[in-house]
């Protein structure tokens, strides 16, 4: 018997309790508990190690058990897993060629500017961070053998093979967006190949088996095209797919969630795609011209805004609701149009890629409607002395109960920083609430927050992607003790590993406790115009006001520099010249070391 299955507690008066630690391959089984601990509600020493003998051999036998029912990672698996990742692969190098603008030679190389300095970020990682790295991947691997009950074994040699299977994927895609935006005429087909020859798992055998049948189907192709009819220019007829709309929007919107995009973006296109065809009918797709659009339009300027989510509205058709609000004002702004407009015209877009319509009959027809400004402005001095009482804002954070569920009151860590962050930083919400514990790191010497596009964070543009200097006062409030204690527990990828992703990022909770209850509780809320978000323009408008250098302040906070600096500039900034930069922000009758957690 192990004596250290045996426990006393200093609590327990003379009652011994039975202690068993799980195994770290069978702890993600036990929700991430790492021992089990049974009160034996026995007082005798002697009876309990009899008692903690017959409950180790039964907890043992079902730690096997559980072992049994898990497969272990085989060469099968390796290759099926490697399957679905390139198809997603895949559709991230299609997702990145569309957003192109290929019209445009500026676009062209802007793209394959971009993808060599993902390729060129991603190989300098591998470089100097491998660890770090690994960790990530690690991450996801796990996510995914668990979905399948598959062992985890990181020291298994199938891990480490499919662990390098998974980076040499993540260098490839880079290279599959090159040969897709420069037009090479290379397949998806071809980038499986690629792949598959390079690490020779033979994952695509009906690819290889069909080479000589391609190159066949191809020249019969070629003779078939050559006596086809042609039309007036010379251009030889083909047939176009069509379909029925709501069919081929079926087909849309399956590809959308299969590339993992949000669902609440998803189920937003899906409306707008379904209120056409409620408005022009479920037509062929490949009929639907400008005539038919212009009619949308027409309908859409005399439907109120929201009309789905309106009590009064919506349970009638639209013709009822035409009818109705000939009798009212209420209508569509031009903006809301627009915008139904652009889901429209990207899915027009998906169509000619697919064959299904040779032309986009939602270009060019969106309203010419001047930019509303932005409402948002930055908390003042005496707005920030409110938020920020010692008192009343660790109350809302740190200390934070829920009024009626007091036991189950959780993200207090992340209330507590992100406030913070915001005004020291000037990081968007949704890039503090998903940032990473390695990307906060040292350069020479000098703490960092790196916002990264990567496999587990989104940037919002190119100009997103920086590194932000930790303010002095984030350091003297523990941030970074905060974070070196998260690493030493080696458990937690993101620093505010409490929040979950949501349809609208991270950020949703965060944003909600901050605009629905801390704000308004301290009379500083205003909708559109004083919320969380406002922590960003605070900290842009406190480095103006310090006669901050504008290339500066927008390297800082992630926004698109002038010419001359995208051109000529590079990286001219040093570590040091950022630090000293965002140091200047300050703001004074905080009582900051109250506000210390």
């Amino acid at each position: 018997m192990n004596s250290s299955h045996l426990l006393s507690l200093p609590k327990s008066g003379d009652t011994f309790y039975f202690r068993k630690y799980i195994p770290a391959d069978l702890i993600e089984h036990f929700g991430g508990v790492k021992q089990l601990r049974i009160s034996l509600k026995c007082a005798i020493k002697s009876r309990s190690i009899r008692t903690c003998k017959i409950l180790d051999k039964k907890v043992s036998r079902i730690f096997e058990e559980i072992r049994l029912g898990m497969k272990s990672l085989e060469i099968d698996d390796i290759k099926e897993i490697l399957r679905i990742e390139i198809r997603k692969q895949i559709l991230h190098t299609h997702h990145i060629y569309e957003g192109t603008n290929r019209w445009s030679d500026t676009g062209v190389e802007k793209s394959l500017e971009t993808a060599e300095k993902k390729d060129s970020n991603l190989r300098k990682i591998l470089k100097d961070d491998l660890k770090s790295y690994l960790k990530q991947v690690d991450s996801k691997m796990e996510g995914i053998l668990e979905s399948l009950n598959i062992k985890i074994e990181k020291e298994s040699v199938g891990f480490k093979r499919l662990r390098g299977h998974f980076i040499d994927l993540y260098l490839m895609r880079y290279e599959w967006v090159k040969e897709l935006v420069l037009k090479t005429g290379k397949s998806d087909d071809d980038f499986k190949m690629d792949f598959d020859s390079k690490i020779g798992l033979d994952l695509f055998p009906e690819l290889s088996d069909s080479v000589g049948l391609t190159e066949t189907l191809m020249k019969d192709q070629q003779s078939n095209i050559s006596t086809a009819p042609t039309a007036p220019n010379d251009i030889p007829y083909l047939p176009i797919a069509g379909g029925l709309l709501s069919s081929n929007a079926k087909r849309y919107f399956e590809q959308k969630r299969f590339e993992e995009k949000r669902e609440k973006n998803i189920q937003f296109d899906e409306s707008v795609v379904d209120e056409f065809i409620e408005i022009v009918g479920d037509i062929d797709f490949s009929t639907v011209t400008k005539k038919e659009v212009s009619y949308y339009i027409d309908v859409q300027t005399k439907l109120p805004p929201s009309r789905k989510k309106s009590v009064k509205y919506r349970n009638l058709s639209i013709r009822e609701i035409l009818d109705l609000m000939l009798k009212q004002k209420e209508c569509q702004t031009p903006q809301n149009i627009n915008k139904r407009l652009t889901k429209l015209n990207v899915f027009a877009n998906w169509g000619i890629r697919q064959g299904l319509i040779v032309f986009n009959p939602y270009s060019n027809m969106k309203f010419k409607v001047k930019k509303i400004p932005n409402k948002r402005q930055p908390f003042t001095v005496d707005e920030l002395r409110k938020i920020l009482k010692p008192e009343t804002y660790l109350g809302w954070t740190v200390n934070f109960k829920h009024r009626f569920r007091p036991d189950r009151a959780t993200n207090q860590i992340p209330y507590y920083w992100c406030f913070l962050l915001g005004i020291f930083s000037g990081m968007r919400t949704n890039e503090m609430c998903q940032i990473l514990l390695s990307q906060v790191k040292k350069e020479k010497g000098i703490w960092f927050m790196f916002v990264e596009d990567s496999e587990d964070t989104k940037v919002k543009t190119e100009s997103s992607i920086r590194k932000i200097p930790v303010h002095p006062q984030l350091i003297d409030l523990g941030f970074i003790d905060y974070v070196a204690n998260l690493k030493r527990r080696k458990k937690p990828v993101r620093i505010f590993w409490e929040l979950t992703e949501e349809r609208d990022g991270y950020a949703s909770k965060v944003s909600r406790h901050f605009n629905e209850r801390l704000l308004p509780t301290v009379g500083v809320w205003k909708k559109h115009t004083k919320v969380l978000y406002c922590t960003r323009h605070t900290f842009i408008n406190k480095l103006y006001s310090e006669k901050v250098d504008e290339n500066v302040i927008k390297t800082l906070v992630g926004h698109e520099k002038g010419f001359t600096m995208k051109q000529y500039g590079g990286d001219p900034f040093t570590p040091e010249v950022l630090r000293e930069e965002i140091s200047k922000v300050n703001y004074s009758k905080i009582n900051w070391k109250k506000l210390k957690m």
